[in-house]
């Protein structure tokens, strides 16, 4: 069995997420042949990089140009350059003769949508939403099955015409490592920061410097990309260390007893798989608010929606809080209990 799964690098989350379906395919069906296809850089090899860039740019930098023009597209109905990409999902499937196509980024959904439905594809086309809410690009009537992260998501599917009969609420995929709890006996609080790839990290000084005056508390901050950052940490507080993209995020996190971190879907349930309670700082992007308003309903963690609302003293009693702390990870492992299977083969049949 062919499995094609298209992606692209908005964030690494949908290439962490595309891996982790990759993942859970093979481990339970090893002879199939999985290909994981960066979609943007398949179709336009020259102008991707440059494309990625000025998302990175726009997301470091104008966030609210980025919310701004993500409001603006969900009013859309027109898909831009349909026909030459078109072209190029024609010589996709030509190049992999996938039996399953598998997506998990909306401009993936839009395109491949809309061939499907010109060249009047058989192939099954299933579809992974990488937030809890969801933006109208994730939307198309020629999707055969959706899998979501909760059931907020699969009810805002259903109120835009999805049969709830194709909705599966397996939580957002992220790699099996995630799941393998350290037997380390460890000393005092552990915490990391995460900014996701860029390396975003609201109210910097503030937290860094409380967290490396504190003795009983070790701190990692993950920077990603951001290697001004990972240069500041160094240079100003000893007590933390800092490391830049890893591939080993799943070592570091389940280590550790909280992740401070903004609220990306991938984030969110890299955390929940490893039972390590969130510290969620000021919600920013479109996407992140809808997470945000998950983590706090479902008690994940805390969310600190702005500045007047963060106090550093609240953080690290957070951080010591050992009765809380079991608390949110019981209720971690509740969410993660009622999930279907992850896995796109399992539902071929069905």
């Amino acid at each position: 069995m062919n499995i094609l799964i298209l992606t692209g690098r908005f964030g690494m989350g949908h290439i962490k997420c595309a891996e982790a379906i990759k993942e859970e395919i093979i481990s339970k069906y090893p002879d199939a042949n999985v290909t994981v296809v960066d979609f943007l850089s398949f179709c336009f090899p020259r102008l991707s990089k440059a494309i990625y860039k000025g998302f990175e740019l726009c997301v470091f930098k104008f966030r609210d140009a980025y919310n701004k023009l993500a409001r603006f597209s969900n009013h859309l109905d027109c898909i831009p350059f349909k026909h030459v990409i078109h072209s190029h999902i024609r010589k996709l499937l030509k190049t992999y003769n996938p039996d399953l196509v598998v997506a998990d980024l909306p401009m993936c959904v839009q395109y491949y949508s809309s061939y499907k439905e010109k060249e009047n594809v058989n192939i099954p086309f299933y579809v992974y939403i990488t937030d809890i809410t969801i933006h109208k690009d994730w939307i198309s009537k020629s999707v055969d099955k959706y899998f979501v992260g909760d059931t907020v998501c699969k009810s805002e599917l259903i109120l835009n015409g999805i049969n709830h009969r194709h909705i599966h609420v397996c939580g957002i995929p992220v790699s099996n490592s995630f799941a393998k709890k350290s037997k380390s006996k460890k000393s005092g609080a552990k915490v990391s920061i995460m900014g996701g790839g860029l390396g975003l990290i609201p109210y910097k000084e503030t937290i860094l410097s409380a967290l490396n005056k504190e003795t009983g508390i070790s701190t990692t901050i993950i920077c990603g990309k951001n290697e001004e950052l990972k240069k500041e940490i160094k240079e100003n507080y000893k007590n933390i260390k800092a490391i830049g993209f890893t591939d080993n995020v799943s070592a570091y996190l389940k280590e550790s007893d909280v992740i401070i971190t903004k609220p990306g879907g991938i984030t969110t349930f890299e955390a929940i798989k490893a039972r390590t309670p969130l510290f969620v700082i000021e919600p920013t992007l479109e996407q992140e608010l809808g997470n945000s308003d998950f983590i706090a309903k479902m008690g994940l963690g805390v969310v600190v929606n702005n500045k007047e609302n963060f106090l550093v003293a609240d953080l690290i009693k957070f951080i010591q809080n050992r009765r809380k702390i079991d608390e949110i990870k019981e209720n971690m492992k509740k969410l993660s209990d009622g999930f279907e299977s992850p896995s796109p083969v399992d539902y071929l049949a069905a």
